[in-house]
């Protein structure tokens, strides 16, 4: 008896804490705004670690303009490079310090930095058109990767403080061009695309993955097609996703790990296209777009155990969420601990505008003084994580 009450005890703590955890951090939909004034428009492309900082861009009276945006602080404008008009914010760093992106200037459009307030300019390649965008960033923010224009042409670069922009090539065969979308938590492993050469449907581009030893290497593509962009990889450096092409309007998006290859995440139902834009810190949730020809794009999550599912559908309808009237046009990025969703949509006004998803705690985590008894203490949190869906 006394063994029973010991039990009934620690599942009742167990379930007090797990209530508590739940209520403290629920499920919730919002979009993010714009700036006053200007034309309505604004997109999230990116979010920290822990799903707090969303990076992106909106329109001001001055136009447009890169934001970091918080839930307490709203958007806040990472500003433009000296004379220059516009900037737009694609990456953060994991603590939501370090913003990264693209501005002109006075030189011509550059990668940008932000930190602390103050934006400042990477410059570009050697050779060729002044020109350089930036896409990732590292999660302490030392490391920024993107394209530039260099005397070979369009090339991805990697930039450091100490060892400034340093392209990294392109793979071997077709015209000279490589771009760098995507990089680890820790900097050593970038991810884009390449061209390999000529297609009776356009160039031939492959992804690549990219590491200081091993330099470019293709990852191949989706059989069947002729065409693969690397979009993002996952902060642990397990998981690459992106868009494989097969031509005539059809395209799927991909998971690749180096065990397994690359790996199809199919389409909604009665689309033909979708692309995967990022995933989780371990790999374990993919998010990206789904649409049809008709150019009717949807959002959409992966996980192994559910396969491509409507975020919309799942929000309203796994989380009770109220997202009436939204379109959910692209789920751009997802926090490292894959609780925090971020993207474009169309709002109830018709405009196009950035929004962020929470979808709640996703594991038991018991408060100070809880215990769970035994293996059946852990079988019964095993039970609780299992009863949620993605």
């Amino acid at each position: 008896m006394k063994r029973q009450s010991i039990l009934v005890l620690a599942i009742v703590t167990l379930l007090f804490d797990y209530a508590q955890t739940c209520t403290a951090n629920p499920a919730s939909f919002q979009g993010l705004g714009d700036f006053p004034g200007g034309s309505f428009n604004s997109n999230a492309y990116s979010v920290s670690a822990d799903g707090l900082v969303v990076v992106g861009y909106g329109w001001s009276e001055d136009g447009q303009r890169g934001f970091r945006w918080t839930k307490s602080g709203g958007m806040q404008s990472l500003g433009i490079l000296p004379n220059g008009t516009y900037s737009t914010a694609k990456d953060v760093s994991f603590d939501g310090t370090v913003v990264v992106g693209s501005a002109d200037s006075t030189l011509g459009h550059q990668a940008f930095r932000w930190e602390g307030g103050t934006i400042a300019g990477l410059g570009d390649l050697s050779g060729g058109d002044f020109m350089s965008l930036g896409k990732a960033v590292s999660a302490n923010g030392s490391v920024v990767v993107g394209w530039g224009e260099s005397g070979s042409g369009t090339e991805a670069f990697r930039w450091t403080a100490s060892g400034g922009m340093v392209g990294l090539g392109d793979l071997a065969g077709g015209e000279f061009s490589s771009d760098a979308k995507g990089i680890s938590a820790d900097g050593s492993i970038v991810v884009g695309y390449g061209n390999t050469g000529e297609a009776p449907g356009g160039s031939v581009l492959e992804a690549f993955r990219w590491t200081e030893i091993g330099g470019m290497q293709s990852i191949g593509m989706l059989s069947g097609s002729f065409r693969s962009v690397a979009n993002n990889i996952s902060a642990d450096g397990s998981t690459i996703v992106g868009t494989s092409d097969y031509g005539g309007n059809s395209t799927e998006g991909f998971l690749w790990t180096e065990s397994g290859g690359m790996e199809g995440l199919g389409r909604l139902s009665g689309d033909t296209l979708s692309g995967a834009n990022d995933a989780s810190g371990d790999g374990s949730i993919v998010v990206g777009y789904s649409s049809n020809l008709g150019g009717n794009s949807k959002a959409f999550i992966w996980d192994e155990d559910n396969g491509i599912q409507n975020l919309k559908y799942l929000l309203e309808n796994n989380y009770g969420l109220d997202v009436t009237g939204w379109t959910l046009s692209s789920a751009n990025a997802i926090s490292d601990n894959g609780l925090t969703i971020v993207g474009q949509g169309i709002n109830l006004s018709g405009y196009s505008e950035g929004w962020v998803a929470y979808l709640g705690e996703s594991e038991v985590i018991p408060a100070p003084g809880a215990f769970i008894l035994g293996s059946i203490g852990v079988g019964f949190v095993t039970w609780l994580r299992r009863r949620r869906t993605v």
